[in-house]
C-alpha cells in the first residue's frame, strides 16, 4: 500500500508576538508539525506499519524554508515516514487550502498513491479544508472527522464519530 500523509509546518504559536500594528509578528517563531497532522502521521504510521511492504512518504508544501530546516525534516521522518516529500516556494508561504490543496493534488498525482491522509486542519488557519479539495481534484472520495482508520482487503474501512451515533463507512 502507497500511503501519503499531508502535513503542514506552522509557526509555533508560543513564539509568536503581536506588532505595535496588532498583525501577527513571526520572526523569531519555530517551525513545528501542525499538531493536527500529527494525528494523521501518526494514523498513515500505524496503517503502513500493519501492511507489509507499505511505504508511507510525508508530504508538505510551504516556503524554501522548509527545505533549508534540517529539526524540521529530521522531526517529520522519525515519525514513521521511509521519505519526505517537500515542494517549496516562497510563493507558497502562507497560501490558502485552494492553492495548497491543487498542488499537494498534483504531487501526489505524480507520486502515486493508495490512501492519502490529512489532518483535521492545520494549526495556522485551520479552514479544514484542504484534505476535502485535495479529494475533489483528485475526484476520489474524502471523509473528515475520522476517528478510526482500518484496511480490510483491498478496501479501507473508516470510523466518525457524529452527533449520537458512530458511523462506518
Amino acid at each position: 500500500m502507497r500511503l501519503i500523509a499531508c502535513c503542514k509546518i506552522v509557526h509555533d504559536e508560543q513564539d509568536i508576538t503581536t506588532n505595535a500594528d496588532r498583525s501577527l509578528c513571526v520572526d523569531n517563531a519555530n517551525l513545528k508539525i501542525s499538531l493536527y497532522d500529527l494525528n494523521a502521521l501518526e494514523a498513515a504510521t500505524v496503517l503502513a506499519s500493519e501492511q507489509p511492504g507499505s511505504q508511507l512518504t510525508a508530504l508538505s508544501v510551504g516556503s524554501k524554508t522548509l527545505l533549508e530546516n534540517a529539526r524540521i525534516r529530521k522531526d517529520v521522518l522519525s515519525r514513521g515516514p521511509d521519505t519526505l516529500t517537500v515542494i517549496a516556494d516562497d510563493a507558497c508561504d502562507g497560501s490558502y487550502p485552494t492553492e495548497t490543496a491543487q498542488i499537494l493534488a498534483c504531487a501526489a498525482q505524480k507520486l502515486g498513491f493508495d490512501l492519502i491522509i490529512c489532518g483535521e486542519g492545520s494549526g495556522d488557519l485551520y479552514a479544514q479544508q484542504t484534505g476535502i479539495q485535495i479529494g475533489e481534484r483528485l475526484n476520489l472520495p474524502c471523509v473528515n472527522a475520522v476517528s478510526k482508520i482500518t484496511v480490510v482487503g483491498d478496501k479501507v474501512r473508516v470510523e466518525r464519530d457524529l452527533e449520537d451515533v458512530v458511523e462506518e463507512l
